[in-house]
């Protein structure tokens, strides 16, 4: 198995990555390691290929998420993101969420406010997209990127519940 899921693939460790060579290459490597392929195998190798089956699913799944990408890659340079035990954020985007929550209880009975809010959700992950791409480029600023994954974290959470509001009306 590769050192990171980069490599497992044969990708540059890099935020920007060319998703369709990642399902390109993921597709065969897995048919190559594919446990059906080893039906008559021995139970080494039948396990072998579930092993590796289950590690290319896991590493696609992380490399096709920009915001798991980040994550890992701030993970492979020594940088955790803490999300489960760094409850610190910056107080203005802390009361932007609180306002957007508010906003959105709101908005269950009324659906052109909950389109409005959805657009000032996407503009602001947007933003905060095209900011960790940047901060990822290059001379990576950690910290700021560190900052953006979990803000965006945050604004993954409430697009579910924007969404799930919006199917209920």
């Amino acid at each position: 198995m590769a050192k990171n899921h980069f490599a497992l693939f044969g990708l540059p460790v890099a935020y920007e990555i060319d998703e369709r060579e990642l399902a390109r290459r993921h597709r065969e490597l897995l048919s190559a390691c594919h446990p059906d392929r080893f039906a008559q195998a021995s139970a080494q190798e039948r396990r072998l290929a579930v092993q590796t089956s289950a590690a290319l699913n896991e590493a696609v799944k992380v490399l096709r998420d920009p915001v798991d990408r980040a994550r890992y890659l701030l993970a492979l340079a020594g940088v955790p993101t803490d999300e489960e035990t760094d409850t610190g954020m910056d107080g203005a985007f802390l009361v932007q969420q609180m306002e957007w929550r508010e906003a959105l209880e709101e908005g269950r009975a009324d659906p052109h406010r909950l389109t409005a809010l959805g657009r000032e959700w996407r503009a602001a992950t947007a933003t905060r997209h095209e900011a960790l791409r940047q901060c990822l480029a290059g001379g990576a600023d950690y910290p700021q990127a560190r900052r953006l994954v979990r803000e965006l974290q945050f604004l993954r959470k409430f697009g579910d519940e924007l969404d799930e509001a919006q199917m209920d009306i």
